[in-house]
This record gives structure tokens, C-alpha cells and sequence, in this order.
């Protein structure tokens, strides 16, 4: 039965003339329940005497006629015998139930609804400290955690022993177990072997069930909302599964991938202990192989029997749980980490590891995150995606990653290599040679931009063919010219150009008729 009001102990208050708001108070009960039993206490026909003593049930049969039933009014359930069948192949909750009412209907009694019957069967698992019977159902669940079990490997380089630890996981329906061996157990390790284990089963079931290590979980209280941090989160998304962290200190809310981390131990770790391995990969190559043994085998601990179903857990696991299993995405998930609270400047860009990435203009002086890989960079405002960007190479500087339709107004176009070339030729053969020699001396175009513009500068700062004459002559000396040597040449021709039109304009000067002393001598 539902939770009921406290009638009794409100009647026998305001009969003592308290207020709402002190009963309110003292019986830790709203004030509208309290109010609804004071107008249904001052409708009815009865005096205090009359209600005193009456019992729970016609008490709240009185003020909540509609919610009121009289207790054993179904059928009494043998939980004992429910206890007994539920482990037994194929029996189910659900199926005692139909039976159970079938057997009142054939006695002419009422039978309880299906939650009553659930519900009496966990109190009777509560009474008597009984562990309920979990029904796994195929594709559903795979539970994952870290073996408290190691492993060790040699360091080719260093000679030296390196602990290498075990990921678990663990489809509950088939015990179909996948096992991968990792230098460390942070987040990347955590979510590349996440990802290696759904390409393992080659599907993905409906749930994770994880333990609450810091990798995949921020926080699990006992009351209120689980947080994931925002890697595992993604994972999760990108998948399409929902990640559950097991109940705190409860190894029994995953007790398939707890029980299999004991048999991997006896298995693998067991049978692999005499042997030498020189580097990770050859470490889980044989773990490989021994796994395969393990889920092909249709044996488990001790050479016993696999309980309740025959075949190996490949065979169960490829019958009747791989076709349940949703498909892959057709991408892998980009393994990411997270970078908060940048900056949008006034030209619509953020710094992020010495490049630059465009963000769109209306986040200009707002605080954006970024989630970023091997290969791309995410930019996120309050949660939402809003850029996304190929990522700026290891050790290139001052490099830019810009969508012109983020900038502001006016449209800013950055300058690009074809536009720089033309100008080059513009100006002459020369100059377009130096231009394309320092192009071809870098990885990328666009990183010879910042050498390039400071030449053009050259012509802006004296003239074109001053700039011209300098490439000349400095391509004469060097197969790679820079500015800071062409800066040299240009200053000295331009010094020359500034002399010669100086002796140019004396000549003009002193150039021309002289009237000289016989002009007029015959004056």
C-alpha cells in the first residue's frame, strides 16, 4: 500500500486548536494536507469522540475514500516458492505472476497487480538477506572496469620492467569477455579501450555499466545527479550508449565483470606468467590469443560446465547477442581532451597552443571551451558546438585556422598564398622567385606567409622596382633569400637610385645657353 497521511496525528492537533502552520511544522506535512483535512473534518458528521476510536484503516477510509483499500484484500503469495523457481532456465518474474494468476482465477480470488507482486517479492529478499536473481537480457549490458590484477613487460630501450594494466569487459548475457593490457589508467587509455572493446563485439549494447573511477566519473552521489566528465560524456554520445556507473562500494551492481576480472587472473594472467614480453604490443598479442581459449571454450573455472546454457561464450555471444547488438557508427570516436574558458578577441579569433581559430563574431569577448584531438579542435559556447577547425600541426607558431564566415563586419579576407603570388609577379620575375623558393622551403604554404609579407613590404617602403633590382642581385648571391638580406641590397639601390637623381637634377641645373662676356662686349 501507498504511503499514507498522517490523519490521526493531524486530527488529534487541531483538536488541540493549533494553527496549520504549527502543524505544518510539526509533523513535517504541507499545508494543503493539512487544510484538505480540516475542511473534510468540518464537512463530516462526526464528533472527536466518534473518531477517536476508530482504527487507521476506517480513518483514512473516511477522509480518502477514493485511495482506500482494505488490507489482504489479494491472494497471499508464496515469495518462498518464488524465491526457489526464479533461478531455474527461463523463469521469470513476469511468468510466476501470470501463473500465480491464473491459480487465483481458477480458485475464484483477486489477484494482485504485477508491481504489488515485485514489490512483495523485494521485501521478502530484504527480510530474509537474500540476493534478488538478475535476468540478463541479450544486448543490453556490457560492464567494464580495471583488473586489480597486473601484468609486466621489458622496455626494449631501458631493459627496465614496466607495469602494464588490465581493462576489462564483460557482455553480463554471454560472459563474452574482451581484455587489453595499457601502459596507465588515464582518461585516454580509459576511452581508447572503450572504443577497442565495442569494435572487439563489433556492435554496441544499450548500456555501460562502469565503476566510479575519476576517468569516467566526476561525481556519484548517493542522492542526486550522477556527472560524467565531459570525454566519457561524449564517448557516450558519439555511441549512442548510455554510461551507468555502478552504485558506490556495490560490486555486486556489476558482478559479471567483477567475477570475470577472478578468471582472467587464473586464465590469462596464470598462464602467462613464465613468459618474457619486450614490448606492450607482443604483451597483448598473447592475451589475445589466451582470450580467444577463454570465450571459445565451453568451460569455465575448474572445468566446469557453462551453467544453465550449452556452447561457449563466442557461440552464445555470435547466436544470440550479436544480432541485437546496434551497428558501429560508421566513424570511430575521436579520442579528445577539453581546454576551458578562452578568450574571443575583437577579430574573432581564440589562442589555443600558439595558432589561432576562428569563432564566430557574435562570441566576440565571451569565454568559449575547447575539445580538441590528434586531428581536429571543437570550440563550444555554453555547451553547443560553434566552430570546428583541422588542427594546427606540433610546432608550427602564429598559424591561423580561419572560416571567413565568422568574422565581423566589415568582411575581413585574410590574405592568402595565390593572392601573395600575384602580387609577386606583379612586381616582377625576380621577386616571384624569391616568393616561390620560400614557399617551397616549408611544409605548408601558408606558413611561408609571415617570411613573404615583410618582403612585399619592401616595395610599399621604397618602390616596386627597387624591389626588383634588390631580388636581382640578391639571387645572384644566395638560392634562399630573406629579408633581413634583402633589406641590405634594397637600402644600398635605393641609395644609389637616390644619388643618381641627384646628380641628374645638378646636371639640369647647370645645363643650357650661357651668355658670356663677347654677348656684350659690343655693347
Amino acid at each position: 500500500m501507498f504511503k499514507k497521511t498522517k490523519v490521526r496525528q493531524i486530527l488529534e492537533l487541531l483538536n488541540k486548536d493549533l494553527s496549520t502552520r504549527e502543524i505544518e511544522r510539526i509533523l513535517s506535512v504541507s499545508k494543503n494536507t493539512v487544510s484538505f483535512i480540516k475542511k473534510e473534518y468540518d464537512k463530516c458528521d462526526k464528533e472527536w469522540e466518534d473518531i477517536e476510536v476508530m482504527n487507521d484503516d476506517e480513518l483514512y477510509a473516511l477522509f480518502y475514500p477514493h485511495k482506500f483499500t482494505p488490507r489482504n484484500r489479494f491472494a497471499p503469495v508464496d515469495y518462498a516458492y518464488v524465491h526457489k523457481e526464479l533461478p531455474k532456465t527461463g523463469v521469470t518474474l513476469t511468468l510466476l505472476w501470470e501463473k500465480y494468476c491464473a491459480e487465483c482465477k481458477r480458485n475464484g480470488l483477486k489477484a494482485c497487480c504485477y508491481v504489488t507482486y515485485t514489490t512483495g517479492y523485494k521485501k521478502y529478499l530484504s527480510s530474509k538477506s537474500f540476493t534478488s536473481h538478475v535476468e540478463h537480457k541479450p544486448g543490453i549490458t556490457i560492464e567494464v572496469d580495471w583488473a586489480g590484477s597486473t601484468m609486466k613487460y621489458v622496455d626494449s630501450d631501458t631493459g627496465n620492467e614496466v607495469v602494464a594494466y588490465l581493462f576489462v569487459s564483460t557482455l553480463p548475457y554471454s560472459q563474452y569477455t574482451y581484455v587489453e593490457a595499457r601502459k596507465s589508467v588515464k582518461q585516454a587509455d580509459w576511452l581508447e579501450c572503450n572504443v577497442h572493446m565495442l569494435e572487439y563485439i563489433e556492435g554496441v549494447p544499450v548500456r555501460i555499466v562502469c565503476d566510479n573511477l575519476k576517468t569516467g566519473v566526476i561525481s556519484h552521489p548517493k542522492h542526486g545527479e550522477i556527472v560524467l566528465n565531459d570525454s566519457y560524456l561524449s564517448f557516450g554520445e558519439h555511441y549512442q550508449i548510455a554510461i551507468i556507473p555502478a552504485a558506490v562500494k556495490e560490486p555486486k551492481h556489476k558482478p559479471s565483470v567483477e567475477g570475470s576480472v577472478d578468471k582472467i587472473a587464473d586464465k590469462i594472467i596464470g598462464m602467462l606468467r613464465n613468459e618474457r614480453f619486450h614490448s606492450l604490443d607482443g604483451l597483448n598479442i598473447a592475451i589475445k590469443k589466451k582470450l580467444e581459449e577463454l570465450n571459445n571454450k565451453p568451460e569455465e573455472l575448474n572445468n566446469k560446465p557453462f551453467q544453465k546454457r550449452e556452447g561457449s561464450r563466442r557461440i552464445i555471444f555470435e547466436v544470440e547477442e550479436k544480432p541485437i547488438l546496434r551497428p558501429l557508427p560508421l566513424l570511430p570516436f575521436e579520442i579528445c581532451e577539453w581546454s576551458y574558458k578562452h578568450k574571443v578577441y575583437p577579430d574573432s579569433h581564440i589562442w589555443f597552443e600558439k595558432g589561432k581559430y576562428s569563432v564566430p563574431s557574435n562570441l566576440i569577448g565571451e569565454r568559449v571551451d575547447i575539445k580538441y584531438g590528434s586531428e581536429n579542435v571543437y570550440i563550444y559556447y555554453l555547451g553547443k558546438i560553434v566552430a570546428t577547425h583541422k588542427r594546427i600541426p606540433k610546432g608550427y607558431k602564429n598559424i591561423s585556422r580561419t572560416d571567413t564566415s565568422h568574422l565581423p563586419y566589415p568582411l575581413y579576407t585574410p590574405e592568402k598564398i595565390e593572392s601573395i603570388k600575384i602580387k609577386a609577379s606583379e612586381i616582377g620575375k625576380n621577386t616571384i622567385t624569391v616568393v616561390e623558393r620560400l614557399i617551397e622551403n616549408v611544409s605548408f604554404p601558408e606558413q611561408a606567409i609571415n617570411d613573404i609579407k615583410p618582403i612585399l613590404g619592401i616595395a610599399k617602403s621604397y618602390s616596386n622596382e627597387v624591389l626588383e633590382k634588390a631580388s636581382g642581385k640578391a639571387l645572384k648571391d644566395f638560392h634562399m633569400v630573406t629579408y633581413n638580406t634583402l633589406i641590405k641590397y634594397a637600402k644600398e639601390i635605393n641609395k644609389q637610385e637616390k644619388i643618381k637623381k641627384q646628380n641628374e637634377s645638378k646636371n639640369k641645373n647647370t645645363s643650357g645657353n650661357v651668355r658670356g662676356p663677347e654677348y656684350y662686349g659690343g655693347l
